[in-house]
Parts: C-alpha cells; sequence; structure tokens
C-alpha cells in the first residue's frame, strides 16, 4: 500500500468502510419500507463510525480534545463525511478511499500550518515594534527629567 502522509488506518477502519459498502450494496434489495428505514439509520451511524476511526498525529477524532478538532479539522467534517458517503456509496476501493481521505487531510494540515505562520508573523512584527518603541520612550524620559531640573 502506497504510503500515507497524514492518516493512520487501522484494521477496524478497513472493516467498518466495508461494511458501509456492504450497506449500499445491499440496500438495492429490499423493497420494504421498513427495512429502507433501518439501512439507511444504519448508513448513518456506519459513516459516523468510519468518520470517528480516522487517526492523525496518534489521536483518534473520537477521542481527540474538542478545541482541538474544532482547531484542526471541524472546517472539513462535512467534506469528510460527503467523501465517506460518496466513496461506499460507489464502492471505491479501500485502498483508494484511504488516499482520498489524506489528501483532504493534507488540505486540513495545510491551513494550520499556514495560520500558525501568520501568527508567528505577527508576534514578529509586535515583537520588533515593542522595540522600536522603547528607545522613543526612554528618549522622552529623559527629556522630561531634564526639563524639570
Amino acid at each position: 500500500m502506497e504510503e500515507l502522509n497524514y492518516l493512520n488506518p487501522t484494521e477496524l477502519l478497513e472493516k467498518i468502510y466495508d461494511t458501509l459498502c456492504s450497506e449500499y450494496e445491499d440496500e438495492a434489495h429490499y423493497d420494504n419500507e421498513k427495512d429502507k428505514q433501518d439501512i439507511e439509520v444504519t448508513k448513518k451511524r456506519l459513516t459516523k463510525k468510519v468518520f470517528n476511526e480516522f487517526v492523525v498525529d496518534d489521536e483518534y477524532f473520537l477521542t481527540m480534545d474538542s478545541k482541538t478538532f474544532k482547531e484542526r479539522y471541524h472546517l472539513y467534517e462535512k467534506d469528510l463525511l460527503k467523501m465517506i458517503t460518496g466513496c461506499s456509496e460507489n464502492g471505491v476501493p479501500y485502498e483508494k478511499f484511504i488516499r482520498i481521505i489524506d489528501d483532504l487531510l493534507a488540505s486540513a494540515k495545510h491551513r494550520l500550518n499556514a495560520f500558525e505562520q501568520l501568527n508567528e508573523e505577527i508576534t514578529r512584527i509586535k515583537a520588533e515594534k515593542e522595540q522600536e518603541d522603547e528607545p522613543e520612550e526612554v528618549i522622552k524620559e529623559e527629556e522630561t527629567e531634564e526639563e524639570e531640573e
């Protein structure tokens, strides 16, 4: 299997994904409205289980601190769920599925990195401005002291 950059797939992820794909395949064979409703609930639940099984930086989405998740991945949650659904509904092979998810996670990581760079640059600029302002304040204080004498 090709090396992934961000997603650390588990054996359970593959099993849940395969089960979800199977639900989409089986759905076509049911005519009973109750059965169709049950399958719909099962598909939604399995989709969420696939999502929760994603592991990035040794953390499962399921157990990730909510602040960390919101900062890093919340913006991508709808896209990830849409990709899980699209892949499983159309029987995309598991290896291709995890590659697609890894690519979207790369986007999330690049976004986070860009904001970290922005914060670092803002901090640097503020520190430079504070250093530039200090000598002026010292000179003004000295002038005030001389005037008082």
